[in-house]
């Protein structure tokens, strides 16, 4: 197994409500499958390095950095502090050297 299937994982505590929770974070790379320029930003899609999933995200800043396809980025997995009925992750887009790029939700 080589570092780049190992996913970087922090779990942070945090009190909600008064309730404590743990929540956990992930960062992995990503690949960049598709790049279309917008007005203001860029569409960008990924997919994950590790689950060959693929993820959108729709504002991503227009000035640097240069993003093209089969660019390598990290897509960082968090779980929501408080429950929604349909989302239960925040995915942030990430430079190499982490710069946040856009984020979504799933």
């Amino acid at each position: 197994m080589n570092n780049e299937d190992i996913d970087v994982v922090q779990t942070v505590e945090t009190e909600i409500g008064g309730l404590r929770k743990t929540l956990k974070k992930i960062k992995r790379k990503c690949t960049v499958v598709r790049v279309a320029e917008a007005k203001g930003w860029r569409n960008v899609v990924v997919e994950d390095s590790k689950t060959k999933k693929k993820y959108f995200f729709g504002k991503v800043i227009k000035p640097q950095p240069e993003i093209n396809p089969g660019d390598e980025l990290f897509i960082g997995f968090e779980d929501l502090p408080y429950e929604l009925p349909d989302r239960k992750n925040k995915i942030i887009l990430m430079t190499l050297d982490g710069m946040q790029l856009d984020w979504t939700m799933v």
